[in-house]
């Protein structure tokens, strides 16, 4: 069977067509999209490198901050008992009889550190005595801070203060020696 020089045309033009759809197909487009999933790829690990390095930099933070808490524990008297810290600055600054209750609360921790804390209730204090016990219990070298505070008008004697507090001490680094 002979193809006249149109139907050769025909027949060549549909080869290559064929031919073209056939290495678009099957090697330049899954080049292609490979290379895009390459590529988003890069960008999702160059991502979580960034946050790795953020990550990375908030650790050492971390670290270091358990370091000086540590540090400031160690420098800390033996035996320290926060309860017994509030008793003796009660005693120093003159609000001891204002006391109403001290209760302990049981012990919170994190991973980094465990605390102490003591609910206070001081009845009928005036505001100098007041901020002259909260300068002597916040105290940074002996981790000492209030962790809430509710101030009142007492309702028997007017110019003085009801006051709740919440005091908050940490006790020991989690994974230092004890002592």
């Amino acid at each position: 069977m002979q193809l006249s020089q149109r139907e050769q045309w025909a027949v060549a033009a549909a080869g290559t067509a064929l031919a073209v759809f056939v290495l678009l197909q099957f090697l330049v487009l899954p080049l292609v999209d490979r290379r895009a999933r390459l590529e988003k790829g890069l960008v999702t690990r160059a991502q979580a490198v960034t946050e790795m390095r953020a990550m990375q930099d908030q650790y050492r933070a971390l670290t270091s901050r358990s370091g000086s808490l540590a540090a400031a524990l160690a420098a800390r008297e033996a035996g320290f008992s926060l309860f017994s810290f509030l008793e003796k600055n009660a005693d120093d600054s003159g609000v001891r009889e204002k006391i109403a209750h001290m209760k302990p609360s049981e012990s919170t921790g994190s991973e980094l550190f465990t605390q102490s804390q003591v609910e206070m209730k001081l009845q009928a204090v005036s505001l100098g005595q007041l901020v002259r016990f909260l300068e002597r219990v916040e105290s940074p070298t002996h981790l000492v801070g209030i962790d809430k505070i509710a101030i009142q008008e007492n309702t028997k004697e007017k110019g003085l203060l009801d006051v709740t507090l919440q005091l908050v001490s940490i006790d020991q680094v989690v994974g230092a020696a004890p002592r």
